[in-house]
């Protein structure tokens, strides 16, 4: 891996949260992943347990479809500037196994896996509807 000096002036990240990296200076090799289950509800009452499990859900324990390793490329890079100037990065969120790098990263596999709810009202009860 060719080495390149990366330069940032300013970087304003709001939230990192589950599983997902920051990253400034080089690396070889970055694995995240990320499992979750969101629950939302109209009139939300949270009880703390909702009934919902990861083992209720398969596709939480199957195995994941990633690529098969190819052969190496052959590639010529030709590099006009030892370094890479960059101004202001503002960023909202990094999040469910996702990653932020600055610099050289030479693997990464990322995996998240997430299952939503919606729980709607039922008219006629007021109680929520099951899960959809």
């Amino acid at each position: 891996m060719q080495q390149r000096t990366s330069s940032v002036r300013n970087i304003k990240l709001n939230g990192l949260t589950y599983s997902s990296i920051f990253n400034i200076g080089d690396a070889v090799c970055a694995r995240t992943k990320a499992k979750g289950i969101a629950v939302q509800k109209e009139g939300a009452i949270f009880s703390g347990d909702d009934g919902v499990r990861f083992e209720n859900y398969s596709l939480f324990d199957m195995e994941a479809n990633l690529p098969e390793q190819q052969q190496p490329v052959q590639k010529t890079t030709l590099q006009h500037k030892e370094t890479i100037h960059v101004g202001d990065i503002n960023l909202l969120g990094v999040s469910q196994a996702a990653i932020f790098q600055v610099g050289s990263i030479r693997e990464v596999t990322s995996e998240a896996r997430i299952k939503h709810f919606r729980r709607l009202m039922d008219d006629n009860t007021h109680t929520n509807q099951a899960d959809s």
